[in-house]
């Protein structure tokens, strides 16, 4: 879970950097979303991250918290897979690149896709 707090965490400072006020946060952790929403102890682990993305989600005006199963979320997967052709270091796309727009075409469509393509 830490490691899905921590993303969280650098999309929510990428999004307050470039002033986005109406986002959708999606994560597969289903645990990460419901301690952010419904807040942990200060005896967890986690805590100092919770607090960290509080305080930034609320320099965002609208913020969507969803749930997205991990084979579902089609554009994550292809932009983790294309980590592996970046060198080391922070990447930000300000347009989607032609293999994300393929599969954002498929999604718009409910289109089917043969997972690895």
């Amino acid at each position: 879970m830490h490691a899905e707090l921590w993303k969280i965490i650098k999309g929510l400072q990428i999004a307050v950097a470039n002033d986005l006020q109406n986002i959708i946060v999606e994560s597969d952790s289903l645990m990460a979303l419901q301690v952010i929403k419904t807040g942990c102890p200060n005896s967890h682990p986690c805590v100092a991250l919770v607090q960290d993305i509080l305080i930034l989600s609320r320099r965002v005006q609208n913020i969507d918290w969803n749930h997205t199963l991990r084979n579902a979320n089609a554009v994550a997967d292809k932009m983790a897979k294309k980590r592996h052709d970046l060198p080391i270091g922070l990447h930000i796309f300000n347009a989607p690149t032609p293999d994300i727009i393929s599969v954002l075409t498929f999604g718009m469509y409910d289109s089917f896709r043969l997972r690895g393509l």
